[in-house]
């Protein structure tokens, strides 16, 4: 009897070794999955911090280019010296039209459609207190088709783009014309002295670039050259288009 209670108890062992060693193998492995898993948070977190710093490191080398590139919201214009029969004479001046296919190559302007964007601005100019007239058919005539344009001599310009997003500035405007304009210049005259160039949008003073002045729809736009005793009394500071084209 006592050699069949030791098989059994020998049977017994053997059950509860075997529970052991099952446990013992759950939790190796066990331990290797929490490494694994541990590992692989631990590549996702260096992959993380590689690809970040690669990003700043790009962001930073953005940030440099743009610092040297135009402003936000700037439009690129060229030069207006280089522009073909530039007009760099007192007025009065006339629409210029025989170069405007040759100036319109430079600037890059969007197509000519009444239908799709369509408003007008009005300009005014002065020089040395005497109002200068804007012409007719500014970049306009059967073989020219500027988006702007003029059709008489009230100082109308019409946008008239095949781009819905056209956003056209003055500079722009007067390219078209070939009439020299910069920051400080108008047709032969640069700033001297009080004789300054000054530009007013809808009756104020406008600060900054007057090359960059939004053309939109129904402003007031004022260009003189002269002393600030020449400045119109009053200035236009208001205007909406009643005409049909």
């Amino acid at each position: 009897m006592s050699g069949q209670g030791n098989d059994r108890l020998t049977k017994a062992e053997r059950k509860e070794q075997a529970r052991l060693e099952r446990e013992e193998i759950q939790r190796k492995q066990a331990a290797r999955k929490r490494t694994r898993t541990v590992s692989l948070i631990v590549g996702l977190a260096i992959a993380a911090i590689i690809v970040g710093g690669l990003v700043l490191l790009g962001g930073g080398s953005n940030t440099s280019a743009s610092s040297t590139s135009p402003a936000a919201g700037t439009v690129a214009l060229p030069d207006p010296a280089t522009l073909p029969g530039i007009m760099r004479t007192p007025p009065p001046w006339s629409n210029n039209i025989a170069q405007a296919n040759e100036r319109l190559a430079m600037l890059d302007l969007p197509g000519l459609s009444d239908t799709i964007l369509h408003h007008h601005a009005r300009l005014w100019i002065y020089v040395d207190g005497k109002p200068a007239i804007v012409p007719a058919d500014i970049g306009i005539s059967q073989t020219v088709a500027s988006p702007l344009h003029t059709h008489d001599e009230t100082g109308t310009v019409h946008i008239e783009s095949d781009d819905p997003n056209f956003k056209p500035v003055l500079g722009q405007f007067m390219d078209v014309w070939g009439l020299y304009f910069t920051p400080t210049c108008l047709g032969d005259a640069c700033n001297d002295g009080d004789r300054q160039l000054r530009v007013f949008l809808d009756g104020q003073p406008f600060v900054g670039d007057p090359t960059q002045l939004p053309l939109n729809d129904q402003v007031a736009i004022v260009i003189t050259m002269g002393t600030s005793d020449q400045l119109p009394n009053p200035i236009p500071d208001s205007f909406t288009f009643t005409g049909t084209g």
